[in-house]
């Protein structure tokens, strides 16, 4: 399968329910009941946040279907000073069949760089602590892992990892 990754504004498509197993290694209790109408609304989410300095990339297939994204932009939420970043990877999620096939190291780094190219030196990410794939993943790009904290995902506590990569300026 022959994956394309773009820089994209709002999407002309919907992305497609298959985007809902991204949270397959949470158990349903944590996820509460969340429906797949509710999840796809938090992913279109993702793609409305317009911001100049941000950087939202799609990775889709040559009949236009999306089967991954990533986004990353300056910190979003002020006093969120954990990471010791000025900006952040906001997402990046893959559907299950293109995962190990280079697709998400391109979203990554046509984010990273984007970052770098601004004049932004570093950037920092959350990752649920129990992900181990995507912890890997992110080590292997050269992301070091750093603070936890906690949280209430509808009654039940979960624990984030800090990841930090420090950018490269590209000249």
């Amino acid at each position: 399968m022959n994956q394309n990754c773009r820089c994209a504004g709002t999407p002309t498509r919907q992305l497609s329910p298959d985007f809902c197993q991204c949270y397959d290694f949470l158990s349903p209790e944590a996820l509460g009941g969340l429906s797949v109408e509710e999840r796809m609304r938090m992913w279109q989410g993702a793609f409305t946040q317009p911001n100049l300095q941000a950087r939202l990339l799609v990775a889709e297939t040559g009949e236009g279907k999306i089967v991954g994204f990533a986004c990353g932009g300056p910190i979003r939420r002020e006093g969120v000073d954990v990471l010791g970043t000025d900006t952040e990877i906001f997402a990046i999620y893959l559907l299950d069949k293109v995962k190990r096939r280079g697709v998400g190291r391109r979203l990554m780094r046509g984010v990273l760089d984007h970052l770098a190219a601004q004049g932004f030196r570093s950037v920092g990410l959350w990752v649920l602590k129990e992900n181990l794939p995507a912890r890997r993943f992110y080590e292997a790009l050269g992301g070091t892992p750093g603070a936890e904290q906690s949280f209430d995902l509808r009654g039940h506590m979960v624990v984030e990892v800090a990841y930090r990569f420090e950018l490269t300026p590209l000249l």
